[in-house]
């Protein structure tokens, strides 16, 4: 019986172990994930709350149709078109149910507010910080609760090693001190050639979605005058229709040429629109729009799963590496006394 209780203790206590190694592993990426997108907010809230915003009229232009898993509804979207050319544009209301609701906003005048110089736009003025409130005292709770059951684990540890390396030591001289090294250099190479391409593709993942990202939030879209320069013919399900394109040469250059409208009837209105004028909106980087409702949102990248896997990946690739180089040392000091002791070394 006396065996058997301190058995169940024994397993009890591996499983509490397995349980808090866990918990601060899952509460430290929480406080991490948590911390940083809440330091984004308040940067953003900063930027915002030290802007210099000034009030203009924008525009209801036009509307969509979205659907989810339980129905359709409609989206209607705003534009502004500053002094300097800037477009400034979103969505307005969302979840509308009937497209006679949606319609009937176009043309509409809404409220807007800008920062031409920091190219800021939003459709109100005030902040809302009870988020960033609840997101610092939760992501706080899990840090503060992940660090405890890391000390804990961490004094545990000492001792645990403590008793290991000195029943090590007395074991040591039981032991064949002549005994070939276990070779896992294969192994241990291919985790260290694995880590390293990983470790390259995180960076590169990030710095990727970093560029894409400043790429698209630095966009200053003007608008611009294409020409209808040409037709096609289709032909779909014994039915004829035609489809003009639009081209506009840039200022450095360069051709942009895309589709203008594709349910044109007759051939007669396809060959009308050639040579017509139409609206477009060109940026340097990212070229040609129809409609800047046609772009789209590019949410600032969040970094935080890159990092922990590209700092996994390196201690995988410390630990490969330092077992690696053990393994040599061992093996050149296992040669060494075979030949001390007369052997030979197969």
């Amino acid at each position: 019986m006396r065996e058997t209780e301190i058995e169940a203790k024994r397993e009890n206590d591996k499983n509490m172990k397995i349980i808090s190694v866990v918990a601060a592993f899952f509460l430290l990426f929480v406080a991490i994930l948590v911390l940083v997108t809440v330091s984004k907010s308040i940067k953003k809230l900063e930027v915002y709350e030290n802007a210099n915003f000034i009030e203009v009229e924008a525009n209801i232009v036009e509307y969509k149709e979205q659907k989810d898993y339980i129905q359709s509804y409609y989206v209607t979207f705003y534009e502004y078109k500053s002094p300097n050319g800037e477009i400034y544009s979103g969505f307005w209301q969302t979840k509308i149910k009937t497209e006679e609701e949606a319609k009937a906003q176009i043309g509409m005048k809404v409220p807007l507010y800008i920062d031409e110089e920091l190219h800021l736009q939003t459709r109100s003025l005030n902040t809302d910080k009870t988020g960033v409130i609840i997101g610092v005292v939760f992501g706080s709770i899990c840090l503060l609760g992940s660090i405890g059951l890391i000390v804990k684990m961490s004094v545990q540890l000492a001792h645990w090693l403590k008793k290991k390396n000195n029943l090590k030591e007395v074991q040591y001289e039981k032991e064949n001190k002549t005994k070939r090294p276990k070779n896992f250099c294969t192994l241990n190479l291919a985790i260290m050639f694995f880590t390293v391409f990983a470790i390259i593709g995180g960076i590169g993942s990030s710095v990727s979605q970093e560029k894409t990202y400043q790429k698209y939030s630095n966009a200053q879209f003007v608008e611009v005058v294409g020409e209808i320069f040409e037709y096609k013919e289709f032909e779909l399900s014994d039915s004829v229709y035609y489809v003009t394109f639009y081209k506009y040469v840039s200022e450095e250059g360069k051709e942009y040429t895309d589709m203008w409208k594709n349910d044109i009837n007759t051939k007669e209105d396809a060959e009308s629109a050639i040579g017509s004028k139409v609206p477009l909106f060109y940026d340097k980087e990212l070229g040609v729009l129809k409609s800047m409702s046609d772009l789209e949102p590019v949410p600032k990248p969040d970094h935080t799963l890159n990092i922990i896997l590209v700092v996994v990946f390196v201690v995988l690739f410390v630990n490969s590496l330092a077992r690696f180089i053990r393994f040599i040392i061992r093996n050149e000091q296992y040669k060494a006394e075979q030949k001390m002791q007369g052997k030979i070394i197969e």
